[in-house]
């Protein structure tokens, strides 16, 4: 499985142990995959759409924890786990072909709310006062995403429309909204976290977007996917090593060539000196220097220093080697002056 894939599983495993932050999943979970068809005879039935295997299950169990109905899912979905894993993975089944196939395969789960499920779609705004359906643009009353509730929230909206890169290849995590209220609201509450998030519009999406490393971590930390969260921060340790590996080796390359350009400069100034018979008149300390470069022609200033007797440092090294570039260059001139 992916790693989007493997994120997603364990968002659906993570169930909230306050009431409250349960109403707040069941909420983001029914506004994503769940439609109400109008009905002749008035009832309410609920639509479950087989596209997204982990949300409908997960909606199923968090019902049944909140009110005191237990939804039995169709007889199909009991063996869903044998179905092939291009059909149960929503990384994968976003295709269109792989959600054919899956939704030809497991038909969609309906629910006829009564009694204490009217009351829960009424508390979570889904339905009026008098039981009509609200207008759903996938947005959620404030109260539910407000405060500690945003954690459910971020988390159940990743389960239903969420995407995430390997981390080792690339940062990036993606909310895919179905309309615009919804991207914006889900900015607000990423916002309120100190999590920036861009938007764009891709095919029919209203794609919210994180590229940022520490933004995804605060956000993975959010949803509680320590899982997740710990190879994301594996994979940033590794690229952070790696790039400083490069760096140091970049700059190690950069000396070298600079150390060699130097030298070949000062190994001709020296043979221009010896050939016009000036390096022979010269101390003995820039004879040494002058010698020592030529033996040595790859090595630093601070390695020629130690050869030297006695022994000298990096800058007096030098200085010994600046004098003979300085004195070459005086010689050249004076040989050009008829």
């Amino acid at each position: 499985m992916s790693f989007s894939g493997n994120l997603r599983a364990e968002a659906a495993r993570t169930i909230p142990s306050a009431k409250r932050d349960r109403d707040t999943a069941i909420a983001a979970l029914i506004a994503n995959i769940v439609s109400f068809p109008e009905t002749e005879d008035g009832v309410v039935r609920m639509h479950f759409s087989a596209g997204n295997l982990l949300a409908v299950r997960k909606c199923f169990t968090l019902i049944q924890k909140n009110v005191n109905i237990r939804p039995d899912l169709p007889s199909p979905w009991k063996n869903a786990d044998k179905m092939p894993a291009d059909l149960q993975d929503t990384d994968t089944g976003t295709s269109e072909n792989s959600t054919k196939n899956r939704k030809a395969a497991l038909p969609d789960p309906v629910l006829e709310a009564s009694g204490q499920m009217l009351d829960l779609l009424k508390r979570l705004h889904f339905l009026k006062g008098d039981g009509t359906l609200r207008t759903q643009d996938g947005t959620l009353d404030p109260e539910l995403v407000g405060g500690s509730r945003s954690r459910s929230y971020l988390r159940e909206m990743f389960l239903c429309t969420g995407f995430m890169n390997d981390p080792v290849q690339r940062y990036h995590l993606e909310y895919r909204c179905f309309s615009e209220p919804q991207a914006q609201q889900l900015r607000q509450v990423l916002a309120g976290h100190g999590i920036h998030a861009g938007m764009t519009i891709r095919k029919k999406y209203f794609v919210v977007y994180i590229k940022d490393s520490e933004d995804i971590v605060t956000l993975l930390h959010l949803m509680d996917a320590s899982v997740s969260l710990m190879a994301t921060e594996n994979a940033r340790i590794l690229k952070e090593v790696r790039n400083s590996v490069n760096r140091r080796v970049n700059c190690e390359t950069a000396n070298i060539g600079k150390t060699v350009e130097s030298a070949g400069r000062q190994l001709e100034e020296i043979r221009f000196l010896e050939e016009s018979g000036t390096l022979q008149t010269l101390p003995a300390l820039l004879r040494e220097a002058a010698a020592l470069r030529t033996r040595h022609p790859g090595a630093s200033l601070s390695e020629l220093g130690a050869l030297a007797n006695p022994p000298v440092g990096r800058s007096g090294m030098n200085h010994r080697l600046r004098k003979l570039s300085s004195l070459a260059q005086k010689a050249r001139e004076e040989s050009r002056i008829p």
